[in-house]
Formats: structure tokens, sequence, C-alpha cells
């Protein structure tokens, strides 16, 4: 069975073996299959524990050899020095993936830990088998009412085109998390954790050909065998873009790296080129992930990093400005023609420079959407940010944001804040009609400046001429 078809059942199982399910609502195994009931699994459930003979109304198996159909993917919760038994009986099966969400193996750094990952690996190796794991939060996959992990709020995600591949089972929580309050969505879940033979590079490799990933971000914290992450990483940007974060970039941050999940963290700054030098887009925080991801779910790159800063209020669009300089973002120059037709649209008390001032006019449908159309038809203008506070009176120029989507049109990103969730039916109107939206101006700019650097990556990026086999990376 090749990756993809592994991968296939590790995100879409018709049937699954929890090892370890328990009634007793305080163990892992039992919020497991929680979980997996309350997110409305369709395919078959098997829990797998020899004291009892039925869980949360299911038949319960004494071992995986004694279940009688064909299971694709096994959840394994049991002590660690327990499991190599449990994945021989899967390979026995034919199991050919499993996830295991017990600790206690190489992320312990004793000689005992490393012993038990390594029988692990051989045998998943010698039959075939796909690990996720060990040490990992799960996995979970919306579209497939899938939530292989003991992280109930999982299953609150909304199914969206962001896949998150993390070697931290929190940080995969905080970027889920984070994604679905912004209103974002995602397409899989996946906590690498030891990847004892399941590693970053397998999971782009699929998600490059995945249907339902427009955006793939990952969090790592220490490879083994970094220059096959960016042989993989270079083939999928070609298709679709990846965000990364790395953690562990002190030198403070080493041994804690080590201990978390056995990986050895490197050097930041050379993990930095390389990344780069392999088309990814890297991010310093997991709030500039997630404002990255997300424009980049909405458009496709602009042609150029010219932007055109239209605010309601000067304050804004000065911080606008600032910060897109600081992003390596061009202010765009309205050409005379342009600058003539905004002449007509806005107040005659403001000026037609970039940040463009729009106060006076923003309570008027008709001026607000030709002072869009006019700035968004200036050759000189490859994206536009639009700052208002939340504000009844400004939902006219709300409205022409929207209007001026439904023809073909350069990103815009609008700039809404939302106090105790009044512009709540605002912003899901403005991200239904295509257009993202920030709280802030800072993290607007955020956006537009992903969308420019994956522009810059698929114009720049030679991808036929790469050898990673030639770039200096140390451990």
């Amino acid at each position: 069975m090749n990756l993809a078809e592994s991968l296939d059942r590790l995100f879409y199982p018709q049937s699954i073996a929890i090892v370890g399910a328990s009634a007793a609502p305080e163990k892992v195994g039992s919020v497991c299959l929680s979980n997996l009931l309350e997110a409305g699994f369709k395919g078959r459930v098997y829990p797998v524990n020899p004291g009892l003979s039925e869980v949360m109304g299911a038949k319960a198996y004494p071992t995986i050899r004694a279940i009688p159909e064909e299971i694709d993917l096994a959840l394994i919760v049991i002590p660690a020095p327990l499991t190599v038994d449990t994945v021989e009986d899967c390979a026995i099966r034919g199991v050919k993936v499993a996830i295991i969400i017990s600790g206690g193996f190489k992320e312990l750094g004793t000689e005992g830990g490393l012993h038990l990952q390594a029988k692990l690996r051989n045998i998943a190796n010698q039959s075939g088998m796909r690990i996720v794991g060990p040490n990992t939060v799960g996995v979970a996959n919306p579209a497939a009412n899938l939530v292989a992990s003991f992280q109930s709020s999982f299953g609150l995600a909304r199914a969206g085109s962001v896949a998150v591949v993390s070697q931290s089972g929190g940080m995969s929580a905080y970027i889920v998390h984070a994604l679905t309050m912004d209103n974002s969505g995602i397409s899989k879940v996946i906590g690498l954790g030891n990847r004892c033979n399941l590693d970053f590079e397998d999971l782009i490799s699929y998600l490059s050909g995945d249907k339902d990933t427009r955006v793939i971000a990952l969090y790592i914290e220490g490879l083994e065998h970094p220059r096959r992450l960016m042989a993989a990483a270079r083939q999928a940007v070609k298709s679709k873009p990846i965000v990364i974060l790395k953690g562990g970039r002190g030198e403070g941050s080493r041994q804690a790296t080590f201990s978390h999940t056995g990986a050895l963290a490197g050097r930041y700054e050379i993990y930095r080129a390389a990344f780069r030098q392999s088309g990814m887009i890297t991010v310093d925080s997991v709030a500039e992930l997630v404002d990255t991801v997300k424009a980049l779910t909405f458009y496709p790159p602009p042609v150029g990093n010219r932007v055109a800063v239209l605010s309601v209020q000067a304050g804004p669009g000065i911080v606008i400005a600032d910060r897109c300089r600081e992003q390596g973002l061009k202010l765009a120059e309205f050409s005379p023609a342009t600058a003539k037709r905004l002449r007509q649209l806005i107040s005659p008390m403001n000026s037609v420079d970039n940040p463009l001032d729009i106060s006076w006019k923003f309570t008027e449908f008709d001026a607000s959407r030709g002072i869009l159309n006019a700035v968004l038809a200036d050759d000189g203008v490859d994206a536009a940010i639009v700052a208002c506070v939340f504000y009844d009176a400004h939902m006219e120029l709300i409205r022409a944001a929207i209007d001026v989507t439904k023809s073909p049109h350069k990103p815009i990103v609008v700039c809404l804040d939302s106090p105790g969730g009044l512009a709540a039916a605002q912003i899901e109107s403005l991200e239904t009609n295509g257009i993202p939206t920030y709280p802030l101006p800072e993290r607007a700019v955020t956006g537009v400046a992903g969308l420019v650097r994956y522009g810059e990556i698929m114009v720049n990026h030679s991808f036929t001429t790469f050898h990673p086999e030639k770039v200096n990376i140390s451990r």
C-alpha cells in the first residue's frame, strides 16, 4: 500500500479500533471514544479492552486480532510498554495505519524510551504500516466527522481548507482554536508527535494533492532529516502555499524541544534560510501564521506588492502604511486618471494620497463603490486594504466592498473590529462573499503580505534547479 492509500485510511477510515477504550470518564481511552462518537463518525467503531464486553453501547473485543472485520485505523491509548504487542497484532491483522496517543518513548531521552520506539518503527516498517506518533494528540478531519484524538475541541472546528500539521499537540490545538475563532476552517489536523515513521515530508506530499486543502500550515520544533522536508515542500508549493512556524528558535529552547518530542531543534537562522529557499513562507508567531493562511485561503497571489490603503479614520491608515513598509510592501501611487476620478468622489476636504482618507463619504454606498472601483482599476495597484472601526454608519462602505466583489477584482482585505460581536453579521457577509477580515490594522497587513510573498515565491523560485542535498543544514 502506497503512502497516499495509507493516509486515505488515516483521514477517511471506514473502521476504527480503539485500543484502551474505557467506560471510565477520566480515562484518555474513554475521552477518545467519546470524541469519535460525538463527532458523528459514520464508520464502524471497535472498542478494544480485555476487561469489558461493551463500551458506550459498542461491543468490545479483547484484542485487535479478535475483531473479525477489516480495520482501517487503530487508535492506541495504552501504557507505552504494552504498545509493542499491540502494534504486532495490528501488523498481523493487516492494519496499515495506527495512531499512538501514548507517551513514554523517544521524547524521554532514555535508553528504554528510544528502544521502545525503535521496536515500533521496525514492526511498522516490516509490515508496511504507518504510525502517527507516538506521543501525539491524534488526527481530525471535519469533512469526515473524524476526531481521532483526546482533544475534544477538535470537534468544534469547522470544515475548511487549511491543513494543520504540527509536531506539538498543544500547538496544533492553539492553531485550530485560533482558526476557528477567526471564522476560518480546517481540512485536516494531525499531531505528528515523535514521528516514528510518518514525518512532515510525507504529509506535505499527500496534502499537495488533497482536493480539500488549499493551504498547508506547519509547526515544527526539530528535524532529523530536514532536506526531505525541503524537497517535498519545493514540489508542493508549485500548487499550494506552505506557511511554517518553528518552535525552539533560541539557544535556551533546544533542550525543552528535545524533551518534548525527541527532536533536535537546530540553529534557527539556518532553518529559516532553508525554509525560504524551498519556497515556504516563514512566520514568527501563531497570530502571524493564522493571519497569513487566512488570506491565502481567499485569494491567489497578486501580481505585485503595491498596496492601496483606504481608511475611514486617518490613524488606522497611517498605522497600516507604516506596517506595509515594514513588511516590504509598497504604497501604490495613483495614476493621474485615478487621482482625477477620486477627486470627483471623495470629500474636497481630503487629499487623494495613499493612504486615502475616505471620511465623509463612507456613509454613501454609490460614492464608496465608486472609490473602490477607481482604486482597484488603477494599473499601479495590486491589492487594497480597507479599514474602519465598527460603527453603524460604516456599513454602507462594507456593502460597497461586497458589491465590488461581484466582478473579478484584485485582493481586498478589510480591517473591521467587532466589539462584543456587534459586527459578526457584517464579517460573515464579507467572508461569505470572498473578502477576508481582520480585527486590527497590523493583522490585515500580515494577510496581504502573505499573499505577496507567495506570489514572489511563484515568480522567483526556479523549481527545476533545486538541490536539497547541497544545502548546509546543521542540527
